[in-house]
């Protein structure tokens, strides 16, 4: 009975070949196929539940394959018999019982007498996976979907603050104002004092909830004077705030821009509220005409990004909102070492329209 050389010494200590071709047919997790020019099975390492070998063997291959799979299949094969080479697919497959699977294939010959007589396939069951792909990307269309209606929440909720409250308090200033300066009194009334002071404070409060909801400077004039916003508020925490940008007057997509305002709010809430830092350097830059990169490093305590508990959802909520886009989310710290925050983002696919 013959036996294979090993390849590292060249003896030949291996078990026979009809032995080795059984145990690899029997452990693969793959189906394993022989398919003659034919395309007539004539090998099959084991078939799915509810069907037999006879099921199987001498059928054509393509009877188990889907419309819409079948061509490529088709020309897969005679790829592979008129030139050879190892050839990789993915496929949709259809069982006896009408069921559609998907299979990963991979496709190469069997050569006799240096003439390729048969094809080898090997076929990998990844209907789970694909079941799994679909489910992620539908949860990713539901949260993208969910934050895009918070996002028109917060407009909605940041022009009404503008154009209600925040007008109402501003009219209320003025009056106050103009009362306090008709007035021919010597000595201040305290009361009128203190009520413009209480009104200036609620002023000051109506605009940071604006900023922090939704600036309108971000619809308006774009993520340039929105960041600007942000690092007034976080500079009466933060002493040492640097920005820089080479967007120059360019307007980014909409989505995109969004997005980098929540990565930037979230770092300065994280530099304020937690590492106590003393300094902040944020940047956006354009890495080419295609993608967008956001920058933001603090000097804080730092942290070990495995340890941060679950229930804080920030630097969490930054990865996601960078895997929506198609970009990703870099964060690097160690306690001590302050806090290195990149993404990258794509503008191509975003560059028709706003989320």
């Amino acid at each position: 009975m013959q036996s294979l050389p090993d390849p590292a010494t060249g003896t030949r200590n291996l078990p026979p070949v009809e032995s080795l071709w059984t145990a690899i047919c029997e452990t693969s997790s793959s189906f394993v196929l022989v398919v003659n020019r034919q395309r007539s099975i004539q090998f099959c390492n084991r078939v799915t539940e509810g069907q037999s070998l006879n099921d199987v063997l001498n059928r054509n291959l393509l009877d188990f394959t889907t419309a819409e799979s079948a061509e490529h299949v088709h020309r897969v094969l005679e790829e592979v018999f008129s030139k050879g080479g190892v050839h990789s697919l993915e496929t949709s497959g259809k069982r006896l019982s009408g069921k559609i699977s998907y299979f990963s294939l991979r496709v190469g010959p069997i050569m006799v007498d240096g003439q390729i007589e048969s094809a080898m396939i090997c076929a990998e069951d990844i209907l789970l996976l694909k079941e799994s792909d679909a489910s992620l990307q539908h949860e990713r269309s539901v949260l993208k979907h969910l934050l895009d209606i918070q996002e028109r929440e917060r407009q909605l909720v940041s022009y009404e603050i503008h154009d209600g409250l925040s007008q109402y308090v501003a009219g209320a200033i003025m009056h106050l104002q103009a009362f306090e300066h008709a007035s021919r009194k010597q000595s201040t009334d305290h009361n009128l004092t203190d009520a413009l002071h209480l009104l200036r404070a609620a002023a000051d409060e109506s605009r940071r909830l604006i900023t922090g909801l939704r600036p309108s400077a971000l619809d308006e004039l774009g993520i340039v004077a929105a960041t600007e916003s942000l690092l007034v508020d976080a500079r009466t925490d933060i002493p040492r705030i640097n920005f820089s940008h080479s967007l120059g007057n360019n307007r980014l997509p909409q989505p995109v821009e969004t997005t980098i305002f929540r990565i930037v709010q979230e770092s300065l809430s994280n530099a304020r509220s937690h590492a106590q830092a003393q300094s902040v350097d944020v940047s956006i830059d354009l890495v080419d005409e295609f993608h967008v990169r956001i920058t933001i490093q603090d000097d804080g305590i730092g942290f070990r990004p495995a340890d941060v508990p679950e229930e804080r959802f920030g630097l969490e909520g930054i990865r996601q909102r960078s895997r929506l886009l198609g970009g990703e989310a870099s964060i690097v710290s160690e306690p001590g070492a302050g806090t290195l925050i990149q993404v990258i983002l794509p503008l191509a696919m975003h560059s028709h329209g706003a989320s």
